[in-house]
């Protein structure tokens, strides 16, 4: 067995072993059994297969796409109703200009 195994085995038997524990242990240097758990970790990502999701997470997937679309919709309205609302407001000043003007000429004065 060589040392990286010697270390990996340490591991598995004895999870709550600190690295300094480990490499006193199985005689060798801190940075070593860093490096060895760090490449076994990395290692133990790469094989893992993708799971299938399950119903209760399709179904989840499904409900927050409806939201996400029941959110884009309500922001459009939100943003229409902005540029809607903007217009109504430069009519307003419109109309209050003639207002005043014609106010103005009722009572003989010129604005």
């Amino acid at each position: 067995m060589n040392k990286t195994q010697q270390i990996i085995k340490y591991k598995e038997a004895n999870p709550t072993h600190k690295p300094s524990d480990i490499a006193k242990a199985c005689g060798v240097k801190n940075t070593y059994v860093y490096q060895v758990l760090n490449n076994a970790k990395k290692k133990a990502k790469k094989d893992l297969k993708p799971v299938a999701p399950t119903e209760g997470q399709l179904t989840l997937r499904k409900e927050i796409d409806r939201l996400n679309k029941e959110v884009e919709e309500w922001r459009s309205m939100f943003f229409d109703n902005l540029e809607t609302l903007g217009q109504l407001k430069q009519d307003v000043i419109g109309y209050r200009a003639v207002i005043s003007y014609l106010q103005g000429q009722i009572d003989g004065l010129t604005v």
